[in-house]
């Protein structure tokens, strides 16, 4: 993890965090026109905040290994300059002026305060916007940054997601209908596939997904399982494109035949979200000025961890806060090499919060487990008391069915021969101990459940819950 300096910092939590590696985040707090440093309440607001965001994450290497030795070694100025800038590179070795520049067009600014959230890999970036801003239109610039500064010819993966917004018709023109975004994700990655995934008259969401795709790195580490088999920030074991020889699909199927593994396995790429909407009025208070405390800022961002419960839940982590004036809340966390946020709008006519991590340890909540979800949806919605929540769980992929899908290899339950029986093999290695599926969803207390979907991508596993609150 990088400090920032000057305004641009992320708060004293961050140097409380010791820098062991180059795989950790950088992370730059944001805010936007419409959500500005006094909170919900700024030029140009409406009384109806857009509280659900726009969500970007692209890769441009499959691990942070992959990327440490790519780009061209630029100089970092005085700007950029702090205790461990000799320990950046890839992508963290981009000035800050590039990124404030890159987030003009989004109508996002840099500064001490944080409505939304930038988080910074050596080989990936994170965004989340709230409010009316122009998320995708980031994209031209972000691949332009990456070409220069990594030498990446395209992007390795591509993911933007979004809840259904509250009033879209205040989205400027390209974020008014997902149609509309699709159409120009579209332009830049082709081979793109979009999903609704939902009930159209209730709570739904959005995801847009695009490869992951063989993207050289000039300088980076040419060896496949050197670079793709790292443990450190590696979503997949095995990066296999969707052109993957069946040659290599058969060796993967004949070891998972076998009963021996194709290889050693880096821990789950594991995303997990929680969007809430009906907060409850009275636990709102705290995210008011004057509620849990009376000073804006950090120190009143503190005092809001300290009053709801929010600082139990990563009790190990190093977070930064913000109370705003007249009210809002967000935060940026830090544990390990995974990062977690939240964000809050609790005006009653338009109260939305949403909690974000990727932080899953033995010494913090199990991402992996259904007790482990399950006890971190219920410390979350104890927090803000939402009568409607959204829960999804993306993972990546063991690398068996990874091979089995990007061979196209097709599997007949009632077929005869040995690649039908050797399939059925992998099948079931992969669907046990092999794919990381995301357990199903426990019951949560105090809710009821509307809908439960498993989506089996090429690469990635996505369940999907929306639940209700039991009257």
């Amino acid at each position: 993890m990088t400090g920032l300096s000057s305004s641009q910092k992320v708060g004293d939590a961050q140097h409380a965090v010791s820098v062991t590696d180059n795989t950790q985040a950088e992370t730059m707090q944001l805010c936007t026109p419409t959500c500005s440093t006094n909170g919900t309440h700024s030029d140009g607001y409406t009384g109806a905040f857009e509280g659900p965001e726009k969500l970007l994450e692209m890769w441009f290497a499959p691990t942070c290994s992959a990327a440490i030795c790519a780009g061209p070694g630029a100089e970092l100025c005085d700007e950029d300059q702090d205790q461990w800038s000799e320990l950046r590179s890839g992508l963290r070795l981009v000035p800050r002026a590039v990124w404030r520049d890159m987030l003009d067009l989004v109508h996002c600014q840099v500064l001490s305060t944080l409505e939304s959230s930038f988080f910074v890999y050596p080989h990936k970036l994170v965004l989340k916007t709230c409010g009316t801003t122009t998320l995708l239109y980031a994209i031209p610039r972000i691949l332009d940054i990456a070409h220069r500064y990594l030498g990446a010819t395209g992007a390795y993966q591509v993911f933007y997601s979004r809840k259904n917004f509250m009033f879209p018709d205040q989205q400027e023109e390209l974020h008014r209908s997902w149609e509309r975004e699709v159409a120009y994700l579209d332009t830049h990655f082709p081979e793109g596939s979009a999903y609704m995934i939902g009930r159209t008259n209730r709570d739904h969401w959005h995801v847009y997904l695009c490869g992951p795709y063989e993207v050289p790195l000039p300088g980076a580490v040419d060896d496949d399982t050197t670079a793709n088999n790292s443990a450190e920030g590696s979503p997949l074991v095995y990066a296999l494109s969707r052109t993957s020889s069946r040659s290599t699909v058969h060796s993967l199927i004949e070891s998972a035949g076998a009963g021996s593994p194709p290889g050693p396995r880096a821990p789950s790429d594991t995303t997990v979200e929680i969007l809430m909407t009906g907060l409850d009025p009275e636990r709102m208070q705290a995210m008011y000025m004057g509620g849990a405390s009376s000073l804006e800022g950090s120190l009143g961002g503190k005092a809001v961890e300290r009053a709801t419960g929010i600082a139990s839940i990563y009790p190990d982590s190093a977070s930064d806060s913000y109370l705003f004036t007249p009210c809002g809340f967000s935060l940026n966390g830090l544990q390990g090499d995974g990062y977690y946020t939240i964000h809050v709008t609790p005006e009653p006519h338009c109260s939305y919060a949403s909690f974000e991590t990727t932080v899953s340890s033995d010494s913090a909540i199990d991402l992996g487990s259904a007790a482990g979800i399950k006890s971190l949806v219920e410390q979350v919605t104890a927090v803000f008391g939402p009568r409607c929540v959204t829960v999804t769980v993306f993972r990546a992929r063991g690398d068996t069915a990874i091979a089995l899908a990007a061979s196209g290899l097709s599997v007949e339950v009632d077929g005869v021969g040995k690649d039908s029986a050797m399939a059925k093999a992998a099948l079931q290695s992969a669907t046990t101990d092999g794919d990381n599926v995301p357990p199903a969803f426990a019951p949560v207390s105090g809710y009821k459940t509307i809908d439960r979907v498993l989506y089996e991508f090429d690469h990635y596993w996505l369940r999907y819950a929306y639940y209700a609150k039991a009257d």
